[in-house]
């Protein structure tokens, strides 16, 4: 009962911003910056030969009349075998911009809906703790801290992605079922999100 107590203390001495963790769901805000995210990891590097790229072709196959035959004048036409596609696509840039603002208030977003569910927890994380996490972990979770000894004992665990508060992000949410925050770096998580120096 005593150590039911000492951490019902700890979690009323916890202040959070309501910028930042009470905000209601905005799920299309959320999708626009996860579609962003997600584009500019594509690398668009498909490639097809267009009849211009295809070697050979460069002789007319028959003579234009007198054979019978339809009109060819090269062997490399998609109408071939061999030859090259219709519409052939290229490299493509996938990249896309997004608002510095709107990807920060999609990150807000998804912390305050993670805690409303319950699937975000306030934890001040030790390299003993981190340990017992490595081995015990049974789904997806994301660790947001910035303790180096932290993140080099959870990096062999699959199941578990270590971010800096500085680096978070809303694909780092989206791609997680649970989330630890150090309860030393909210300062820092809050600061970066609201844009306070």
């Amino acid at each position: 009962m005593a150590e039911t107590k000492k951490t019902t203390k700890k979690e009323e001495k916890l202040v959070l911003n309501p910028s930042v963790w009470e905000l209601p769901y905005n799920g299309d805000l959320v999708a626009q910056v996860l579609y962003v995210y997600f584009s500019n990891e594509r690398k668009g590097t498909i490639k097809q030969k267009s009849r211009g790229e295809v070697s050979g072709g460069g002789k007319k196959p028959w003579k234009q009349k007198g054979t019978g035959r339809a009109r060819h004048g090269s062997i490399r036409s998609p109408l071939w075998v061999g030859g090259g596609v219709t519409f052939a696509s290229v490299d493509r840039n996938f990249s896309r911009k997004i608002n510095k603002k709107m990807a920060k208030k999609a990150t807000c977003v998804m912390l305050s809906d993670r805690l409303r569910k319950k699937d975000l927890d306030f934890v001040k994380l030790t390299q003993a703790q981190a340990k017992k996490l490595r081995d015990a972990n049974e789904k997806n979770t994301l660790v947001i801290t910035d303790k180096e000894d932290v993140a080099l004992t959870l990096r062999n665990n699959k199941k578990v992605n270590t971010v800096s508060p500085t680096k978070l992000n809303a694909k780092h949410l989206a791609s997680s079922k649970k989330v630890l925050v150090d309860s030393e770096n909210i300062k820092i998580l809050e600061s970066r999100l609201t844009n306070e120096k």
